[in-house]
């Protein structure tokens, strides 16, 4: 079990707890990343990530249950989770690392763009939920304003991380909206 300060006084610690497996080397780096770009305002409150897998978890952990989009899911089978700061504990967001890279191809890891997306899509709509509890209260279903804040946290990473790539993203985003334009006003398809 090892522990690392990301950067500044509010940032959560980021704890590795796994048992009989090893994530990829550059794992956590990745999440240190991932956190340098959400600003320092939304993490006041977060103690700890936890990175950790399925099998870490304790009998009671892996059979809670929570509801997710009107359905009940076990803690054990999801990609990741919040818990709320209580009187007794800081807020935690627990990862668990071998289910979000379940599927992913070792160059994948490797590959500049990708290596981010499955971990960022879980990792800020996590935050997201801190977000909504205890800084930006929407009264609005959970689980969507996590994905918007998800969506708000992964466009603002990836235009400061790959700021060489704005031309490309303004380009396409130029020419997207264009198309869709052209398709409304012809009925061609």
């Amino acid at each position: 079990m090892s522990e690392t300060k990301v950067t500044g006084e509010t940032s959560p610690t980021i704890v590795e707890a796994y048992r009989d497996y090893s994530p990829p080397p550059t794992f956590r780096r990745l999440v240190q990343d991932l956190l340098k770009a959400v600003p320092p305002r939304y993490l006041v409150g977060l103690k700890t990530i936890i990175l950790t897998n399925q099998a870490a978890g304790t009998r009671h952990q892996k059979r809670q249950k929570v509801w997710s989009r009107n359905r009940k899911i076990r803690l054990g089978d999801a990609l990741g989770y919040y818990s709320a700061a209580t009187r007794s504990s800081q807020a935690t967001v627990v990862l668990h690392v071998d289910r979000i890279l379940k599927g992913m191809r070792p160059w994948e890891l490797r590959t500049v763009l990708l290596c981010y997306e499955p971990l960022a899509t879980v990792l800020y709509h996590e935050i997201g939920h801190h977000i909504h509890a205890e800084h930006k209260p929407v009264y609005e279903g959970k689980e969507n304003v996590a994905e918007d804040w998800n969506r708000k946290l992964s466009g603002r990473f990836y235009f400061q991380h790959y700021w060489y790539l704005k031309p490309l993203f303004y380009t396409f985003w130029f020419f997207s909206r264009t198309w869709r334009r052209w398709r409304k006003t012809t009925n061609f398809f």
